[in-house]
């Protein structure tokens, strides 16, 4: 796309006369540019659905779930089971009256074997922990919550990138019209001087006509510029937002955000309640806290129903019926007992209590960093946005003062008192003020959308 195309869009500076149609092929580049077009909110929904790294932070967040529903039921799953299949030869006899040797159950292939099976089940049913259970089921719901707050920290850091994209994208297409439009005016006063210098006028000369065409290719030599950051620009939010193809944003002017500024305790009382950060490291507390309480509990043994059964049957063995001797080969047993479940690793067990300690107190650590750290951020970005509102409101000044400059140039002009090359020294001034004003509009909105980001007080934010 050509810088200086004719485009539809009006310029900062009007003219009286009515606008010129397009050329044929560039009617034809606008016809097949249109694409649907989304707004800023749209754009921040589709990022909030679509987003890989907000993926990526929900999927951890399923295995946060996932470790939860496990510790609810793990305690209570405690049950292993175990199947055997063999062959076994012709074995008779008792304890008493031995009819097989020993080296019989030594089995080959050339003997008459019989299969045999054997199925075995024993569990626990714990009664009183000292609170595993409870401290376990804590943790976990603990770790959900810091990772909710995981999604919420990369939620906050996508709408920002979206938001810097899409004023991005605005602020080149505006620094293209206002090129255009300085292009399209200086052409008309080179063409004017030119004329001029045709018909032999007194008072302007070649220089003047030349004063203006360098202006005119010292802005030729920045009309690549928009277009560059155009196309950068709505790339980050094609693949941010997921809409791979007909993707455009309203063509208006970038503009200063309307939304209300309040006093920088609003946001740093936000900070404290918002923020994805103070809340992750809270919840990072809790998490930390009841994992000591487990390594605790775990110094002490588990109270419980203790359940085991045995079932084996080989048909080719004699069944022994004496209470006193343990048939291996058939025999149905079960029994259920209360009794106590106690891993004697009592040394191990200090270490990691330990080392849960030592957890617990980083976190706290990281918390009372988080606090300071996110209130010095929150004061930095007040600061910014105030700057960069004076400077949007200065700025906006000049603009306003170097427009009436060349509307009273442009008069003087047409009634004849003054020449074209009067013109370089206003339109420069323009262009400077117009581009400084643009940025420093951008400089406004970002630095709102950052203190917003910053006090996790997304309604802080400007909304288009």
């Amino acid at each position: 796309m050509t810088a200086f195309a004719p485009l539809a869009r009006a310029g900062d500076l009007e003219d009286d006369e009515p606008a010129k149609k397009p050329e044929p092929a560039a009617a034809g580049a606008q016809a097949a540019a249109k694409h649907r077009t989304y707004t800023l909110a749209e754009c921040l929904a589709m990022t909030d659905r679509n987003h890989p790294n907000l993926w990526a932070a929900r999927a951890r967040l399923a295995g946060f779930h996932a470790q939860l529903e496990e510790a609810k039921w793990t305690p209570f799953w405690q049950w292993t089971s175990q199947v055997t299949f063999g062959v076994l030869p012709q074995i008779g006899g008792t304890p008493y009256y031995t009819a097989a040797p020993a080296n019989l159950l030594n089995t080959n292939f050339t003997d008459g074997l019989n299969p045999f099976i054997q199925f075995s089940i024993n569990g626990t049913i714990p009664l009183y922990t000292f609170g595993k259970i409870e401290w376990a089921r804590r943790a976990a719901e603990a770790q959900v919550r810091v990772g909710e707050w995981d999604v919420e920290k990369w939620r906050q850091q996508v709408r920002m990138d979206v938001r810097r994209a899409f004023y991005g994208a605005m602020l080149a297409r505006d620094a293209r019209y206002l090129l255009n439009d300085i292009h399209n005016r200086l052409n008309k006063a080179i063409e004017a001087l030119q004329e001029k210098l045709d018909n032999g006028e007194a008072g302007v000369d070649e220089v003047d006509r030349i004063r203006l065409e360098v202006y005119r290719d010292q802005l030729l030599a920045r009309a690549g510029e928009p277009d560059k950051a155009e196309n950068f620009a709505m790339a980050a939010l094609r693949f941010m937002t997921g809409v791979a193809r007909d993707f455009d944003i309203p063509d208006e002017p970038l503009a200063p955000s309307d939304v209300e500024v309040r006093p920088v305790v609003s946001y740093l009382a936000a900070a404290r309640l918002f923020r994805a950060e103070v809340n992750q490291a809270r919840a990072t507390i809790s998490q930390r806290r009841a994992s000591l309480e487990v390594a605790r509990a775990r110094l002490f043994p588990d109270i419980g129903l203790l359940f085991n059964m045995n079932y084996s049957t080989a048909p080719s063995v004699i069944r022994q019926d004496n209470a006193w001797v343990t048939d291996p080969f058939n025999r149905f047993t079960y029994s259920a007992a209360l009794g106590a479940r106690w891993s004697l690793d009592i040394l191990p067990g200090q270490a990691r209590v330990a080392g849960a300690e030592a957890a617990l107190e980083e976190a706290r650590a990281l918390e009372r960093n988080s606090l300071g750290g996110i209130a010095v951020e929150v004061e930095n970005a007040y600061g910014v946005m105030l700057d960069a509102r004076r400077r949007e409101q200065m700025w906006a000044k000049a603009e306003h003062k170097a427009k009436g400059w060349i509307s009273s140039v442009q008069d003087a002009i047409d009634l004849g008192t003054k020449d074209e090359k009067q013109l370089t020294e206003p339109l420069r001034v323009f262009v400077d003020s117009r581009l400084s004003h643009m940025t420093a509009t951008m400089d406004y909105n970002l630095a709102l959308a950052d203190l917003a980001r910053v006090s996790g007080w997304d309604a802080a934010a400007p909304k288009k």
